[in-house]
């Protein structure tokens, strides 16, 4: 498809494709490719001139069993900030990497943060700051091969999600996986022997006995979290529901413990 704006022409055969997600209604599981697939088809193409564009197309069925057929297309042009947005949208920071748009990436990530409602300037800079360190930690993990890598991963992937929602009592849980984590790489690389069924407290216990520098606050950070961890599994009367700032606190404990741990 060719659209031609007067002083720019954007052209999907002579662009390159960067991104693209479908949100479809249904498709033909004996069909060849979701291209064909009811619903709408969303692509960011780049051009020989580096200007991003977005074409749509939509595949629609008038009637249940009637024949699937093309709909409306358009395109539209993208700024650098335009494409920032989507990959914040779909979590794709292979997008932000792969076109060298970091800066106004975490220009998008600020802005978006600093509209969040209900939050004081405090909780907003300690977000910003721990979905920074999140990413950062993320990417270590993932590209030096470490042990537990892939759980360290994921975890911090549910933490941003928890802490983004205000699900603050599941992010201390996942907050309570990833100081396990960190404490079983401590002992790993301290040669202090453990058990895997360890939980954090014996972890705690253990590595204060070898003589190891440990954080004497870890231990009030745990009993925060283990007392979430209780109510996640057993029914309680009374629980103690986690504020945005006690959520944030422990998290930034946490992330802290793991980047000594890591060393990044």
């Amino acid at each position: 498809m060719k659209l031609d704006y007067g002083f720019t022409e954007y052209d999907t055969q002579g662009s390159t494709v960067i991104f693209s997600w479908k949100s479809l209604l249904d498709y033909d599981p004996s069909s060849h490719s979701l291209d064909l697939a009811v619903g709408d088809h969303y692509t960011i193409y780049k051009s020989d001139g580096d200007k991003y564009f977005l074409y749509c197309y939509h595949r629609i069925q008038r009637s249940m069993l009637g024949e699937v057929e093309d709909g409306q297309k358009y395109i539209q042009p993208l700024t650098d900030e335009d494409v920032c947005v989507y990959a914040v949208l779909h979590n794709s920071l292979k997008l932000v990497e792969s076109e060298g748009l970091q800066k106004k990436y975490q220009e998008i990530l600020e802005k978006i943060i600093s509209f969040a409602p209900g939050e004081d300037v405090e909780v907003i800079r300690s977000k910003k700051n721990i979905y920074l360190d999140l990413k950062n930690i993320a990417h270590h993990a993932e590209t030096t091969g470490i042990q537990f890598g892939e759980d360290i991963k994921h975890d911090l992937s549910e933490l941003q999600l928890c802490l983004g929602v205000g699900a603050y009592r599941s992010a201390l849980v996942i907050g309570g996986r990833l100081l396990e984590i960190s404490l079983k790489l401590f002992c790993l690389d301290n040669q202090i022997e453990f058990s895997d069924n360890w939980m954090v407290g014996q972890l705690i216990d253990k590595i204060t006995q070898s003589g190891q520098y440990l954080d004497t606050s870890l231990k009030s950070v745990w009993q925060i979290i283990n007392q979430q961890r209780i109510v996640g599994v057993h029914a309680k009367s009374k629980s103690p529901i986690p504020s945005k700032e006690q959520a944030f606190m422990v998290s930034f404990a946490v992330i802290d413990t793991l980047k000594k741990v890591l060393k990044c």
